[in-house]
């Protein structure tokens, strides 16, 4: 198993990636999206906003999971105002349970702790809850989030 950091050499895999993960949360696939997808990917990883990372077996990517960094005013509980948001989490169905996805979440972690953000957050679907309050996470009427002491 290979664990890398998406370049923009990876767009037309993070496109895929992205659009799988939508079908699967029961969207329509209507519009085609490419073109901003594209233009997101491009623009948020040039400006070290978005770090996404890949794993693979086999030459095949089995699981990825993403972090945007997202300016807030700052305020008693995140004095830099800077929170991450976790999305773009997928792993192909015949990969799953085999602890990817933590090790993913674990890895985002890291890197927003590298940067200094504290308050982490993300809205699940039901099937990832229970691996994101085994991590840690606290559920609240909106999303799920995490402080970093």
């Amino acid at each position: 198993m290979e664990y890398r950091l998406a370049t923009t050499d990876d767009m037309e895999l993070l496109i895929d990636l992205r659009k799988r993960l939508l079908v699967e949360e029961g969207q329509t696939v209507s519009p085609n999206i490419d073109e901003q997808l594209r233009n997101f990917f491009e623009k948020q990883l040039n400006a070290d906003q978005f770090v996404q990372w890949i794993i693979e077996e086999e030459k095949s990517v089995i699981a990825t999971g993403g972090i945007q960094f997202i300016s807030f005013p700052p305020s008693y509980f995140n004095p830099t105002g800077i929170r991450g948001y976790i999305l773009n989490m997928y792993t192909t169905p015949e990969s799953r349970g085999r602890g990817l996805a933590k090790q993913l979440v674990e890895r985002l972690l890291a890197e927003a702790k590298g940067r200094s953000v504290q308050h982490i957050f993300l809205i699940s679907s039901p099937m990832g809850k229970p691996l994101y309050k085994k991590v840690g996470f606290k559920e609240n009427d909106i999303y799920m989030e995490y402080f970093i002491q």
